[in-house]
């Protein structure tokens, strides 16, 4: 039984492997020219939108990588949310256990209690994060809050590769969650490449075309603002 398991485990990494290498080649002309390129769609009969992405950016990916991860200043720093908290373990339980109703709930249950961004974080290992966020939807529409879970990968730190993965844990999305990683940029050198998949059903009642222009306008305003505190980093 475990050399079985053995077998599809190796067999799962070098799928996943071959799939990250090929993720939507076609479209890096796309890249090269506007060096961003974003992909929106349904799940069949499904209120779940899913975006898969690349983006490049003309930084090395242990620079991005702290940048994509520095949830704390997100709320300073990017539009997009009204609050952004990074929790410990224990944290994210006392939270849960109070079952939340909305995002005040969820400050109620942090009370006092400040992290940095990389309080959890283990470098160069895998590590698990949890995660605060409050996000701001323009009107009319209602906000967004979150907490999550995240598994992150930064055993190939060295080769400039980091991989995360998140699920919700609690919030008022009907669901919510993806991957994304960061690889170097082939003949681009000291390049990154961020890419990855989200899927996400807000339950907010509007139709399709509406929600596909609103999550590539929310993700670029997100681009734009790492890019910018990119550009500010000494």
């Amino acid at each position: 039984m475990r050399k079985l398991w053995a077998f599809f485990f190796v067999l799962f990494m070098i799928s996943f492997s071959v799939q990250a290498k090929e993720f939507f080649p076609q479209y890096t002309d796309d890249l090269e020219e506007k060096q961003i390129w974003i992909q929106v769609y349904f799940k069949p009969n499904s209120n779940i939108a899913i975006m898969n992405f690349r983006v490049w950016f003309k930084y090395p990916p242990a620079k991005v990588f702290k940048v994509l991860t520095d949830t704390e200043s997100f709320k300073k720093k990017m539009n997009n949310y009204n609050d952004s908290r990074t929790l410990t373990k224990q944290l994210a339980k006392k939270i849960l256990d109070a079952n939340p109703k909305n995002a005040d709930d969820v400050r109620a249950a942090i009370g006092t209690n400040h992290l940095t961004s990389d309080y959890n974080r283990q470098v160069g290992h895998n590590w698990t994060d949890y995660i605060f966020f409050d996000f701001n939807f323009p009107w009319p529409l209602t906000d967004k809050w979150v907490v999550e879970k995240l598994r992150v990968d930064e055993s190939n730190h060295k080769k400039g590769e980091y991989k995360l993965d998140f699920k919700m844990l609690a919030g008022n999305f009907k669901a919510n969650f993806g991957h994304w990683e960061l690889v170097p940029v082939p003949n681009h050198k000291g390049w990154s490449e961020f890419r990855g998949s989200y899927e996400t059903d807000t339950g907010i009642s509007v139709p399709k075309f509406v929600t596909k222009k609103g999550t590539k306008l929310g993700f670029k305003k997100d681009i734009a603002s790492y890019r910018k505190i990119l550009k500010s980093m000494k």
